[in-house]
């Protein structure tokens, strides 16, 4: 409950957040956490606040960007401000009038390649608040660079207009220069120096001039002052801002009123100033973020409650291992199925931008989208479940399911590749249905089965948390997949589906032969890929990863041109299987033979895409070449 006196609604969902807990000891932190590398997203929100990196733009200095009236120096570290006798001592009282502390006033440096040395621009603090004049700060070159100091606010200040000769010709002449009054205190400084590093000769940020916690100790740090402030296209915008009661009855509410007691409740006031008062605060959010209810369809839903404890009977994990080997080719079918589906639809890969707002093809296009990318979904889940059999030491379940394997054991539905039919797509949608509505023994339910075993049992499996979690992913993407087939039944509603299906009919051409092996080259090189992946971990998995991903463009771009063509594709995994490094040679080899069939057969477009066949096959071969 909270600390306000405000009571948790009955059945109240809390997070259990388990992204942090890594399966494995990773060898580094990718390229793009390096600061050079990630967004520089200077107000609350991502990575870190860029202004908080660039404040020791200047050796021996610190600035705060993050103030209207402008750049304050915060502190002197050393370098040529303290070579001309300037220290701590000369900033004036922290909690004193701007007028009376240091500012920066001006910038001078070369902040693009093509600009001389003679040219260097110089950027005057005058008019520019902390974040305009941090903006140049920014922009600056590793190299030479002046900077004018002085006592007083740089949004009034004069720049660096009062410094003879031009700021850029003390730089190039590296000056440096102190002026203080009669009674001693500095009132303005002219330094040169280099830009200052931010990194040490082993890539880390500097630990001499950065403390633990600078570079985010400006982001939004509890996120409910995100949740409770952000009004944009933030994250935090796709919170519920006005509500309606349970019931309807009540409407334009204000989700965060602080008074959530009085029936029927004040309606929500017009301005930020008027409502501000009667919203939490940003303690009282802190505190009491618990007591806002779950708003589902524009109404504040506590009337769910908790849900019944499940009366399922638990498994033995080797009832679990067989549960799961048989649900890898599950998924594996219905990623094939939803694949074929995807194709028969009538639409191009990427949709013209002149094509008409009311064109019927827009729809069938939305409905390709859709279906594509569920299949897209289906893939991770057999990942998930390989990853889960490679816990229990089981071997890996990616062999393509046989014509006749049974998809639904209640329903006895067989595996067939079929056009999106109605009668297909109304069994896409009884496939996905939700598990709470479902026989629990069927697919989806059978997954909450596998789950309500291990949480209930987790001494008797291993890495229990970890396995609870990924079921409980392909749970909660099961239920999207419902969703999205019935708005594709809703894009496709109206429509002939003569006029959106494609006639499919095997390969009767040499190229359409040859286009079709092709494409079972790359069906082999995805499931081949993905199996070393899961097989190497951490030492090779990202490269072979990143080329199954490859390879899954491929033949998705195939597959496409085959659909346009009449021509349904296959899904055939031709021999060898990309199991080992002689496996991918000979698949590579098999590539190249048919880019060579089907070059003198292309035009000019066709024989593009079987340039990146062949690099996608040279760069499979070097992956694997690391392993």
């Amino acid at each position: 409950s909270g600390n306000a006196g405000l009571s948790t609604p009955e059945g109240k969902i809390f997070p259990r957040n388990l992204t942090a807990r890594a399966a494995h000891v990773v060898r580094g932190n990718p390229s793009g956490s390096r600061p050079e590398s990630g967004v520089d997203n200077c107000f609350p929100g991502l990575e870190f606040d860029q202004r908080n990196l660039d404040k020791a733009f200047f050796p021996g200095l610190l600035f705060d960007f993050h103030h209207d009236t402008g750049s304050r120096l915060l502190a002197v570290r050393g370098g040529v401000a303290q070579e001309q006798g300037i220290s701590d001592a000369d900033l004036g009282d922290s909690a004193g009038d701007d007028e009376q502390r240091l500012h920066l006033w001006a910038v001078c440096g070369r902040t693009t390649v093509d600009q001389e040395e003679a040219e260097a621009p110089v950027f005057h603090a005058v008019d520019r608040d902390g974040p305009d004049m941090w903006r140049h700060v920014h922009d600056l070159l590793p190299g030479t660079i002046s900077i004018v100091v002085g006592r007083g606010s740089g949004i009034r200040s004069p720049g660096a207009l009062w410094v003879p000769g031009g700021l850029n010709s003390w730089r190039t002449q590296g000056r440096s220069a102190v002026q203080r009054d009669d009674a001693g205190v500095l009132e303005v400084a002219v330094l040169t120096a280099e830009r200052a590093d931010y990194l040490d000769q082993d890539g880390v940020i500097e630990p001499d001039v950065y403390e633990p916690g600078d570079l985010t100790r400006s982001l939004c740090a509890p996120w409910q002052y995100d949740f409770r402030e952000c009004g944009c296209y933030y994250w935090a915008a796709s919170k519920p801002d006005i509500s309606a009661t349970s019931g309807g009855e009540y409407r334009n509410l204000n989700f965060q009123r602080r008074d959530r007691t009085t029936m029927p409740p004040a309606p929500d006031l017009t301005t930020i100033l008027e409502r501000g008062p009667l919203e939490l605060d940003h303690p009282e959010l802190i505190m009491n973020w618990n007591v806002l209810p779950v708003v589902l369809n524009g109404r504040e839903d506590d009337a769910l409650g908790v849900p019944a404890p499940l009366d399922l009977p638990l498994m033995k994990p080797e009832e679990v291992v067989r549960r799961l080997t048989r649900l890898a080719t599950v998924e594996h079918a219905l990623c094939l199925e939803y694949l074929y589906a995807h194709y028969s639809l009538d639409a191009p890969m990427v949709l013209p931008a002149e094509t008409p707002e009311n064109a019927p093809v827009r729809r069938v296009f939305a409905a390709a989208q859709e279906v594509f990318g569920v299949a897209e979904d289906e893939m991770r889940h057999l990942r998930w479940v390989n990853e889960i059999l490679g816990v229990f030491g089981h071997p890996l379940q990616l062999d393509r399911p046989e014509d006749d394997f049974v998809i639904q054991e209640q329903t006895g539905h067989r595996f067939k590749l079929e056009r999106l039919t109605s009668d297909q797509l109304e069994w896409f949608i009884a496939v996905e249905k939700p598990s709470a509505q479902i026989d629990p023994h069927g697919i989806d339910g059978m997954y909450v089965r596998l789950h309500h075993s291990i949480v209930r049992n987790k001494g008797a499996f291993p890495q229990a948390d970890r396995l609870a979690h990924l079921i409980k992913l392909i749970i909660d993407e099961g239920d999207d997949h419902y969703h999205r087939f019935t708005a594709i039944r809703d894009h496709l509603a109206g429509l002939d589906q003569d006029t959106y299906l494609r006639r499919l009919a095997p390969p009767d051409t040499p190229l359409d032969r040859e286009l079709c092996r092709l494409a079972d080259l790359n069906y082999a090189m995805v499931l081949g890929a993905l199996r070393a992946t899961m097989e190497a971990g951490d030492s090779a998995g990202g490269l072979l990863k990143a080329q199954s991903v490859r390879s899954m463009r491929n033949l998705h771009e195939l597959n496409h041109r085959l659909a346009a063509r009449g021509v349904a594709p296959r899904f055939t995994a031709p021999s060898p299987e990309l199991s080992d490094g002689q496996g991918a040679r000979a698949v590579a080899r098999a590539v190249g033979e048919a880019v060579r069939s089907i070059r003198p057969l292309a035009d000019d477009g066709l024989r593009e895409q079987m340039d990146r066949q062949e690099a996608g096959a040279r760069a499979l071969v070097a992956a694997y070449s690391l392993r």
